[in-house]
């Protein structure tokens, strides 16, 4: 594993030093985008996922910088709150799934703004939306409708082919069942992946 990522990282050094070598500063293609990443949740409230997250993403140019932004993204931890009675006939829960845990399923949608940098092949872009997330805590569940958005860049290799990174931010309520009702789910993440342009 070590030595794969090792090669990915060398293999996109080489990528963006011939292309600044070469003096590239070409036109950046496509209507259409296909983005994907990985990296990892953070939890800002209870009932949030935290660990690896796998990111994917639809794009459709519309017009100047605006274009439409479809997500569909996975959240896993691990682990979820096990709850049962103790020793002593108390009913409990574990919290030990707190910061790294949980499963969550996001369905995201909104606009993505792309701004080019004059003098190299670098693209800027913002986003912001809504999405839904589906919950899993073990022996909880519900649902979130957060508001999202956040910012990345990407250097393009190829004229179709870009590589970067994005910070995110979720925040919203969340509904969840056996008793808990409405909670505040915030979350921010951050990946790293490819932009495919056609």
């Amino acid at each position: 594993m070590q030595k794969t990522a090792n090669s990915l990282a060398v293999c996109v050094g080489l990528c963006l030093l011939s292309a600044t070598a070469s003096g590239k500063n070409y036109a950046i293609q496509g209507e259409n985008e296909l983005s994907g990443g990985i990296g990892f949740a953070a939890d800002l409230t209870q009932f949030a996922p935290g660990g690896f997250k796998w990111f994917n993403e639809y794009g459709l140019h519309f017009r100047g910088p605006v274009w439409l932004n479809l997500q569909f993204n996975i959240a896993t931890g691990g682990g979820g709150w096990r709850c049962g009675y103790d020793n002593r006939g108390r009913w409990t829960c574990s919290d030990k799934w707190r910061s790294f845990g949980g499963t969550g399923l996001e369905l995201g949608g909104g606009v993505k703004l792309k701004w080019r940098v004059a003098k190299a092949p670098v693209q800027i872009h913002a986003k912001f939306g809504a999405a839904i997330d589906f919950l899993w805590f073990g022996d909880f569940y519900g649902v979130a409708i957060p508001f999202r958005g956040g910012a990345g860049v990407r250097y393009f290799v190829l004229p179709t082919l870009g590589v970067g990174g994005e910070l995110m931010t979720s925040l919203g309520p969340a509904f969840i069942r056996y008793g808990w009702g409405a909670e505040f789910y915030g979350a921010i993440d951050l990946n790293l992946g490819v932009e495919w342009r056609f």
